[in-house]
């Protein structure tokens, strides 16, 4: 059995390489890893709230609404009334935000599955568990 601490070091050295291998494949189209961050859970769970979206990226409001104002400027998202409840602002995607989302995601994930091909079927089930159990831990 893995010593906690030992593999923790191992899997935050691993997702870090993977990371900074994902964010070279292509370009961001000036975006800062933190709007794309943000940009991504709009895309995928959107229309939320600004509130909703800060808690989800565990950062502050105030920072939030800094990302928020840039990706609006640059027509990748808009922000209006929820019409169930006055009080609240929602954040879309705009047609804009939504094509350059898919070109992104589609340009990183092309990459990984080139990659994905060269192991075995074990390798890549073993993959897709700890993919899952990665998810899990990123919500706690």
């Amino acid at each position: 059995m893995s010593d906690p601490a030992d593999l923790a070091g191992e899997l935050r050295l691993a997702v870090h390489r993977l990371t900074r291998r994902l964010r070279q494949q292509g370009p961001t189209n000036g975006l800062t890893l933190t709007q794309l961050s943000a940009l991504a859970i709009v895309w995928r769970d959107g229309p939320l709230s600004a509130g909703d979206l800060a808690q989800r990226e565990q950062v502050r409001p105030p920072s939030i609404t800094r990302v928020l104002t840039a990706l609006e400027q640059m027509d990748l998202i808009t922000r209006e009334g929820n019409p169930n409840d006055g009080r609240q602002v929602l954040v879309h995607m705009t047609p804009l935000g939504d094509e350059r989302m898919r070109t992104y995601v589609q340009e990183r994930e092309r990459w990984l599955a080139e990659l994905l091909t060269t192991l075995s079927d074990e390798d890549r089930d073993v993959l897709h568990r700890a993919a899952l159990l990665l998810e899990d831990l990123a919500a706690r």
